[in-house]
């Protein structure tokens, strides 16, 4: 099979796959990223000094970005960032790479949320580290089954070196965790001496009326924050540019890495780009337009959802983000729902991809962020006849 491929995932012709997680190319803002490429490859530079960006970057990060970034984070988190706490990554994967790499070691446990974003735990098994679950709801990780579960670890000999959640409109469930949670959850980190990993990807991905909580980033000083950002969803993934927020001490021992050491700070030229982009006003521009464009295809699939699925169908409205968890009757296995969506030409994720244990097979996680209005429910009503023609199937092993 030819490995030479355009994309990460191809979709089939003709098909509407509601599962994926990756934003509408019709969306992204390519005048915007044109004119900073202009910016910053404008004649009549001097290259000495003003194409450092073509160089080898500084471990931490290009200086004039870090300090665009943390200009930007500052209003838009309703918090002071301070660019001496910004870290350059090449996206949250890379970032949350690097934390496992230089923070954990192999055979470490891992606190995640149960359901929790599914790719994440291939990045933890690279590194030997054990993924354990612990409960969520519609209000994000279950503080009070998390501080259960870090006694019954203590007690076994076997500690938690950090927890990975994602606070703001969760993949997959899009739930936010409240205020009184997060304060929960930090309190647990000092008492039971981890870190908070906080996936803050969604949080700039805000559509409700009422702000956020603040986020996880606003509790660097702690030392018990790594905060994980990325331009993915609020420019595009292509760009392969994110940050870390994190203490000086956390950041020292993250640069000191290997493939920092050797390598110098990550992506300098994308880092210029952005930078420009940022510093235009360009980027505040751009999250509006996309609030306003992902408010409305969530309004459309909820809709959507009301009209098509079956007695006894639940889900929970997101404040933002990309995705909708629904939870059919148990006696119908999303393994199945995608295995016959296929003849439907819809595709979904499964809710036993993302728990720890095999469970929640009855659920499964749809993307309002890739399709148009029509798409989506179209994609919508393919997916209902798949769901009605497996709840006569007996479960399946999922593919």
């Amino acid at each position: 099979m030819s490995t030479l491929h355009f994309r990460q995932f191809e979709v089939p012709e003709g098909t509407i796959d509601l599962g994926l997680g990756q934003p509408d190319p019709g969306v992204y803002p390519h005048e915007l990223l044109r004119r900073a490429a202009a910016d910053v490859l404008a004649d009549g530079r001097d290259p000495r000094l003003d194409y450092e960006f073509l160089q080898y970057g500084a471990e931490y990060g290009d200086r004039s970005h870090r300090i665009a970034v943390a200009r930007y984070l500052s209003t838009a988190y309703g918090c002071t960032v301070d660019p001496e706490h910004i870290l350059t990554t090449n996206g949250n994967s890379q970032g949350l790479d690097l934390v496992c790499t230089v923070l954990a070691q192999p055979g470490d446990v891992v606190i995640v949320e149960e359901p929790t974003y599914f790719l994440a735990r291939g990045i933890f098994s690279d590194h030997g580290l054990t993924a354990v679950g612990v409960s969520s709801d519609e209000h994000g990780l279950d503080t009070e089954a998390l501080a259960d579960r870090l006694g019954e670890l203590r007690r076994a000999g076997t500690p938690a070196r950090f927890v990975y959640c994602i606070p703001a409109s969760q993949n997959p469930t899009g739930a936010t965790m409240p205020q009184v949670r997060r304060t929960r959850l930090l309190e647990l980190a000092d008492e039971y001496d981890l870190l908070v990993v906080a996936d803050e990807v969604y949080h700039l991905l805000h559509y409700a009326p009422d702000p956020p909580p603040l986020p996880f980033s606003a509790h660097v000083a702690t030392g018990r924050v790594v905060s994980l950002g990325t331009f993915s969803k609020i420019l595009s993934p292509g760009l392969r540019l994110g940050w870390i927020h994190a203490d000086s001490p956390l950041l020292a021992r993250l640069v000191g890495s290997g493939v920092i050491t050797s390598g110098g700070g990550l992506n300098p030229f994308t880092s210029a780009l952005v930078t420009s982009v940022i510093e235009s006003g360009g980027l505040a521009t751009n999250v509006a337009h996309l609030c306003s464009v992902y408010t409305r295809r969530l309004d459309t699939l909820l809709q959507a959802l009301e009209h098509t699925m079956p007695p006894g169908a639940t889900w929970h409205e997101p404040t933002g983000g990309y995705f909708v968890w629904v939870t059919l009757p148990d006696a119908i296995d999303t393994a199945v729902v995608r295995r016959l969506g296929r003849d439907e030409h819809v595709d979904i994720r499964q809710g036993e991809l993302f728990s720890t244990s095999g469970g929640l097979t009855s659920s499964l996680r749809l993307s309002f962020a890739h399709y148009s209005d029509d798409d989506l429910r179209e994609g919508v009503s393919r997916l209902s006849r798949a769901i009605a023609r497996a709840a006569s199937h007996p479960p399946v092993t999922s593919p």
